[in-house]
């Protein structure tokens, strides 16, 4: 099969530093915000309408795509929708439409490996090697220490990505398969990072996902299937770019020129391996109703899905001000801010959670456009948690 010429530029999007007071990372699944910007834009933007901020978002960049979607409380969400499916043509983008979600998937692998827990097929804090039995003989030392805790909150030292050339030669495997030639060429060397420190690794959520495949026998997008989209009823999930005629198509870069990318092309997404990492689509509703429950389950009221410490526990920061598959920041008198971005360059998306508002806010379009993205997600959270309701 010929290698798709735009890999390298797809994966070349390594993490590069996080601090405290502001996240600046990047990988081919995730860009990161700005926590530190995060204050003073929400404590400081004049309170509008969030509906004449989107309209007005949307007028500023009509050639492309644009969604937003919201909840308070247990309402149903509310959706709008711009633009047109591709740059240059008439058709538009449906409400129900899906989206690439990027590495906003990580909180779905966590919450995967968190009912786990619940269950007591595994622990947060055991060696991976106990769940790897076929396998961790062949492994450094270095790799089946680590825990899952370690894996979910990019505290074990994982490197970022696979080597260019691992992944070349892994890119047309099936998921499953993609996972274990990919790790399975990894694991026998030391780890690049040290344990204990912030190294934002998509590679430590494919091992994640990987123990979870292990442990149960089906594989991750069987277990992302009956463990989260089956009983939450979040029907729209599903893998990889968005296939639906009425959906965003994703717009790559080549050249400082956007063009449009066919979802049956290879080159409209990262290789299917990366599933636990990064490569989950659903629409704006769903993506939504996926914030609820985490709220709903960190408030004690979805103990029979997600046991409230487990889920209070993702939302706790571990490794820097990383949970386990969410970020947690802090917004003043708005109370905590708890999120995830994700992009695969050729779309961006923004999930914000405000627990004391019980507000959740989701942002989305279809190319690599984290700034002003980010500033809508902020604009827009703003303008529906003016304080206190």
């Amino acid at each position: 099969m010929q290698k798709p010429f735009f890999l390298a530029s797809r994966i070349e999007l390594f993490p590069r530093t996080l601090h405290l007071d502001c996240m600046v990372w990047a990988s081919a699944c995730v860009f990161g915000l700005s926590l530190a910007a995060i204050l003073p834009t929400l404590l400081s933007a004049q309170q509008t309408s969030p509906e004449d901020i989107f309209h007005h978002a949307a007028q500023a960049h009509p050639e492309y795509a644009l969604g937003f979607a919201y909840a308070l409380g247990q309402d149903a969400p509310t959706v709008m929708i711009a633009g047109p499916t591709t740059k240059g043509v008439s058709g538009s983008v449906a409400n129900d439409a899906p989206w690439h979600i990027g590495s906003i998937s990580k909180s779905f692998t966590s919450t995967l490996v968190m009912r786990l827990v619940d269950r007591g097929e595994v622990t947060l804090d055991a060696p991976i090697g106990t769940y790897l039995a076929r396998d961790k003989d062949s492994m450094h030392p270095d790799w089946r220490t680590v825990g899952l805790r370690q894996l979910l909150s990019h505290s074990a030292g994982m490197p970022a990505n696979a080597p260019r050339h691992v992944t070349r030669e892994t890119f047309a495997h099936a998921p499953y398969a993609g996972r274990r030639a990919v790790l399975s060429a990894m694991w026998g060397d030391p780890l690049p990072g040290k344990s204990g420190e912030f190294h934002y690794s998509n590679i430590g959520y494919v091992l994640a996902g990987f123990v979870a495949e292990e442990v149960t026998g089906a594989s991750w997008e069987e277990l992302i299937m009956s463990e989260i989209a089956a009983p939450l009823g979040l029907t729209s999930l599903g893998f990889g770019a968005p296939t639906q005629s009425d959906a965003a198509r994703g717009h790559q870069s080549v050249l400082g020129f956007r063009r449009s990318v066919q979802p049956e092309s290879p080159a409209s997404d990262n290789p299917r391996w990366l599933g636990p990492a990064g490569t989950i689509h659903l629409n704006m509703a769903d993506l939504v109703r996926w914030g609820q429950m985490h709220l709903r389950a960190c408030a004690g009221h979805m103990p029979e899905y997600l046991a409230q410490a487990s889920c209070q526990a993702m939302q706790t920061p571990d490794s820097s001000n990383y949970g386990l598959g969410w970020v947690i920041g802090d917004a003043g008198e708005k109370g905590p801010i708890v999120w995830h971005n994700g992009s695969n360059t050729m779309w961006y998306v923004v999930l914000m959670l405000n627990p004391e508002q019980d507000l959740v806010v989701a942002v989305a379009t279809n190319l690599h456009a984290p700034k002003r993205m980010d500033e809508l997600a902020r604009k827009l959270m703003f303008a529906l948690a003016p304080g206190d309701r």
